[in-house]
């Protein structure tokens, strides 16, 4: 009975952030890998084309929980100013799917060691629902009335910025900038409200120059409603071939990780999210699989990117 509850809030609560306010930037446990999907500054930063794919499976075992597929696709043209990247985007909470195609693009200077970069994207996404698949036990309940099945188009935009060299990076971004809410007709309204954006700030370095390397990373999250989410983590390099690591996200969730260089084009990663938090006990945690495959027609002398 009470998963029934807490599944019934989660396709509530869920879907109305999609609705009637401003959509909050998805969770990733492997954020630097999928570079793209928090900051439009990113595209072009490895220097090669690069197209990552991840699965992310949150609060496995809980009906309704957020699973959620990317696929990004990035590179810098040949004067190495300018970038182009493109992120697709599908989530699906309890019975809303909201699928998201953006296009980015940044514009990258040398400065010191390392180039910095200016990134805007733009691009919208349709949330779908499904209505008849909440049993409410009332069929005359209000709250799902009218059309069965809902879809609603959400434009948005972002605008991000992002500097980096072979040893550390540091980057800063809003991702979205529009917020959407029902009026009075239940039309869709498109409306801008800064406490609503997302400040998202990431960065990392690298340690050691040997055969094992650290490299710790942080990702924040902040919202002028005193919102803050943060992770911290770290990684130790083998090899330049093995990452084995783990982080802590401040809302009581520990993850590890472990990553593998196949070769020069092929990444793999997987990260296991341990919930320690109010949902403890009652789902198996969160599974997030990654691939990276990058066509290295510009290998750089220096050495292999581990950004």
């Amino acid at each position: 009975m009470i998963r029934k509850i807490v599944y019934i809030l989660i396709i509530l609560i869920f879907p109305s952030t999609f609705v009637h306010g401003q959509q909050l930037t998805p969770v990733y446990s492997q954020y630097w890998l999928n570079g793209l999907a928090i900051n439009p500054a990113y595209a072009g930063s490895r220097e090669c084309f690069s197209n990552t794919i991840l699965y992310r499976n949150q609060w496995m075992g809980f009906e309704g929980a957020p699973v959620t597929q990317t696929i990004s696709s990035h590179s810098s043209f040949p004067n190495e100013k300018h970038a182009v990247g493109l992120f697709l985007f599908h989530e699906q909470i309890g019975v809303s799917n909201n699928y998201s195609i953006y296009g980015n693009y940044a514009f990258r200077f040398k400065l010191g060691r390392g180039k910095f970069a200016l990134g805007l994207k733009a691009g919208t996404s349709i949330i779908q629902s499904d209505w008849t698949k909440i049993e409410t036990g009332d069929i005359g309940d209000p709250e799902f009335s009218g059309d069965d099945n809902e879809s609603v188009y959400q434009p948005n935009f972002g605008f991000g910025v992002y500097y980096y060299t072979n040893i550390y990076y540091l980057g800063a971004s809003v991702p979205s900038f529009l917020s959407y809410k029902k009026d009075n007709s239940s039309s869709n309204q498109m409306y801008n409200d800064i406490n609503n954006y997302d400040f998202l700030v990431s960065a990392g370095v690298l340690i050691g120059k040997s055969d094992f390397k650290f490299r710790p990373t942080f990702l924040a999250r902040y919202r002028l409603n005193n919102t803050l989410q943060f992770d911290i983590g770290a990684n130790i390099i083998m090899y330049n071939l093995i990452w084995i690591g783990g982080s802590y996200r401040h809302n009581d969730e520990f993850s590890a990780m472990f990553e593998y260089q196949i070769n020069n084009q092929i990444r793999v990663g997987a990260a296991y999210d341990f919930v320690t938090g109010d949902l403890a006990g009652m789902n198996d945690g969160s599974l997030e699989i990654i691939l990276r495959y990058e066509f290295k027609y510009r290998i750089k002398a220096e050495g292999p990117r581990f950004f």
